[in-house]
């Protein structure tokens, strides 16, 4: 991202939208209350004095605003995506500008964990709005964070000695995120995946009684897993594909397979239903039956009817692709 120093507001808003378009209406419900709370101009030095200055409280009291005031949100789901994406906009000013405000880059930076976290803020008020409806379902991933994932996932692969334990789990986690990431595989049924399952020749893998065919690189980072663990004898006794850095099974709870961690301190997410979710929603958006995509991911209904984003531009595209299909369309 180039960085700029000429600083207007609805430019920066522009370019975000133009990245994120699937934010665009959370971002503009935080405008509105910016544009409430400030009466000067949105450019210039104006500007920069009020991005330099605006905390976590100021954005806090914004999502109150929307929850309390207007009642905008009605569901904890709803608010946290909102808190999601405004702590993601400021990321984005931090990258693409030179507006200083480390004390709030800082605390949205932070893992969640951590006392003075921006998330953290955010979720003590969702958690204990008795507004808010629900409790915070896990969301797919966004599609930053899908590359973020992906990005991480393949430079685990890149090295194929794997000096130690830690490096050949981080390898396995990064083969398990990828498959949940393309097929929406449930972690229930990638602990059932066997080699005697990976065809090496034709690359495909079999899940469920379906072949599913491995794009090449994934196909070849699982060739050189293959030959590291049976090279090195930490294959499993059932012949499992999921181990450990020490060859043991990845147990029923996902932690031992090292994933909730990895995505901890990637994303700050640590569910791998954020995961699944993902792949569930590239099969969905392929046209796959829901019947089809239980059989091969283990996913239930309630899962699967989860697995789209309301606002997401692509599932849009495709919708309308398809209506236009129809017989008689332009006769209607």
């Amino acid at each position: 991202m180039e960085r700029t120093n000429w600083m207007n507001y609805q430019k920066i808003i522009d370019d975000f939208i133009t990245e994120y378009p699937d934010y665009k209406s959370d971002v503009m419900n935080f405008t509105e209350y910016l544009e409430i709370h400030w009466g000067n101009s949105l450019s210039g030095e104006p500007l920069r004095i009020l991005l330099k200055g605006i905390d976590v409280e100021f954005i806090l009291q914004s999502l109150i605003y929307n929850v309390e005031d207007i009642q905008r949100y009605k569901s904890k789901t709803k608010a946290k995506r909102y808190a999601t994406v405004v702590g993601l906009f400021f990321n984005y000013i931090r990258k693409t500008t030179d507006i200083a405000n480390p004390e709030l880059y800082d605390a949205i930076s932070f893992n969640r964990l951590r006392e003075n976290s921006y998330m953290k803020r955010m979720m003590a008020y969702i958690e204990k709005c008795d507004l808010l409806a629900g409790i915070v379902e896990q969301e797919p991933l966004t599609f930053m964070q899908a590359e973020e994932l992906l990005a991480w996932s393949n430079e685990q692969l890149e090295d194929t000695e794997w000096g130690g334990a830690t490096d050949l789990k981080k390898a396995m986690a990064a083969i398990g995120i990828k498959m949940m990431m393309l097929y929406g595989i449930t972690y229930r049924e990638l602990r059932k995946i066997k080699w005697e399952n990976f065809d090496e020749y034709y690359g495909f893998i079999t899940v469920n009684g379906f072949e599913l065919r491995l794009p090449p690189k994934l196909s070849r980072q699982l060739q050189q897993v293959q030959k590291f663990v049976f090279q090195n004898h930490v294959k499993s006794n059932e012949d499992l594909l999921f181990t450990d850095g020490n060859g043991e099974p990845w147990g029923e709870i996902t932690s031992s397979s090292g994933i909730p961690d990895y995505l901890g301190t990637l994303i700050e997410v640590t569910s791998v239903t954020s995961i699944v979710k993902y792949g569930i929603g590239q099969l969905l958006k392929a046209g796959l039956s829901d019947s089809v995509i239980k059989k091969i991911t283990g996913a239930s209904d309630k899962l699967i009817q989860g697995c789209l984003l309301t606002e997401d531009d692509e599932l849009k595209k495709t919708i309308n692709n398809k209506i236009v299909m129809a017989e008689l369309y332009y006769e209607f």
